[in-house]
């Protein structure tokens, strides 16, 4: 089996794991690549998102001049490379690289940043981010999922797990409650009747793009949080489709009437000042279908912005 594969250098404030311990800086966060997509719906190559967009990440100052917030000179950031799943031949075999990659990062007890993937691998990682939720609350602990996304992605199983199955695998799998997942951006026309009324049988609390676009992001926040209020931790996922198609042209599956970049980092940054989220993914950028680097931007744009909110708290 092979390892993780060694990371780029995209900035000198993300260094790779080895090195950054030795950095005189602190080390804020924690970087993986969960490269991964052999089991999308729609054909895609998000599993090469990863250092794309690394590489995105050096066009962004680290500087973060609205909250006076340096991540370059106060900080540096631990890069643990991909799972090297791209190579996987079966889906455990990809969850076994990516979990395994991930409770390393988990383990140092700072947040963690995964790249994605599809959004399959939001599974095996969330699986790890309650590994160390019940590591430190014990059997009893809970995780709280906040999903950024125009679908429910709670598509059966019966055909196995895909880009399309997450939260439903996690809810099966009794990894989460169905109290501790609230969606937020959904499409009114993203998903199929049953989906809904799925999400509706669980009571699975979300709000839709209109909700958001009535509350505003600062309100719409708040009140995703308070919905997880009875959770020791929060895990946030951020499928990039969430964004408008016209900003995300490198993703299979975003819809007309999506958010705006600055829509989602509000809420991303928002969402990150509270302590209870330790652990982010970006999924389903595929640079196979970008257009200018547009979609590859917006997402390190959310990492940046997640990054500089955690610092600041």
């Amino acid at each position: 089996m092979s390892g993780p594969t060694q990371p780029s250098a995209p900035a000198d404030w993300i260094l790779p794991a080895a090195s950054a311990a030795a950095d005189a800086r602190p080390v804020l966060a924690e970087l993986l690549g969960a490269d991964y997509s052999a089991r999308s719906i729609t054909p895609q190559r998000s599993d090469r998102a990863p250092d794309v967009v690394r590489r995105a990440l050096a066009r962004f100052s680290p500087w973060d001049s609205r909250h006076a917030t340096d991540l370059g000179g106060d900080w540096c950031v631990a890069d643990h490379g991909d799972a090297g799943a791209i190579d996987a031949s079966t889906w455990e075999q990809a969850v076994a690289r990516i979990g395994a990659l991930a409770d390393r990062a988990f383990a140092t007890g700072r947040f963690v940043v995964s790249l994605g993937g599809d959004h399959s691998v939001a599974w095996p990682l969330v699986d790890a981010a309650m590994r160390t939720v019940r590591g430190q609350h014990g059997p009893s602990g809970r995780l709280g999922v906040l999903q950024l996304d125009v679908h429910h992605d709670v598509r059966s199983l019966e055909h196995g797990p895909s880009n399309g199955t997450p939260m439903r695998g996690l809810l099966e799998a009794g990894s989460i409650l169905p109290d501790d997942l609230v969606q937020v951006g959904i499409h009114p026309f993203a998903n199929r009747r049953a989906l809904t009324e799925f999400c509706d049988e669980q009571l699975i609390r979300r709000l839709t793009l209109d909700d958001v676009a009535e509350l505003g992001p600062e309100e719409a926040t708040r009140t995703a949080l308070a919905a997880l209020r009875g959770t020791d931790a929060i895990y946030l996922t951020v499928d990039i489709d969430v964004l408008d198609r016209a900003f995300a042209p490198g993703t299979a599956a975003a819809m007309p009437g999506g958010l705006d970049p600055r829509t989602l980092v509000r809420i991303v940054e928002l969402a990150c000042r509270d302590p209870r989220v330790i652990a982010m993914d970006v999924v389903e950028f595929d640079p196979e279908r970008d257009v200018a680097d547009v979609t590859a931007y917006a997402a390190a744009n959310v990492v940046v912005a997640a990054l500089a909110a955690v610092a600041r708290r």
